[in-house]
């Protein structure tokens, strides 16, 4: 599955290698892009628990995502694990 995660518009300064690096050490994450402009990132992944590891990973980096195309960040939609 792909996704993509929007980080907290205040980021001005957005360290695309830094987040490239540490996202490529993460186990069944792949095809990583960083679009600096548009502070995303997009990413494939295996599993829902992917996701929560991408988001805790980013925001030790200091980056805080807001929004993602799964809608994993929205309260009103529970996340489901299979």
């Amino acid at each position: 599955m792909q996704t993509t995660f929007e980080l907290q518009p205040i980021i001005l300064d957005i360290n695309k290698k830094l987040i490239l690096e540490s996202l490529h050490t993460l186990e069944n994450i792949w095809n990583i892009s960083v679009d600096t402009d548009l502070a995303r990132v997009s990413f494939e992944f295996m599993t829902w628990a992917d996701l929560e590891l991408v988001r805790k990973e980013l925001q030790e980096l200091g980056y805080h995502s807001i929004n993602d195309t799964h809608r994993f960040n929205n309260p009103e939609q529970p996340i489901k694990f299979h």
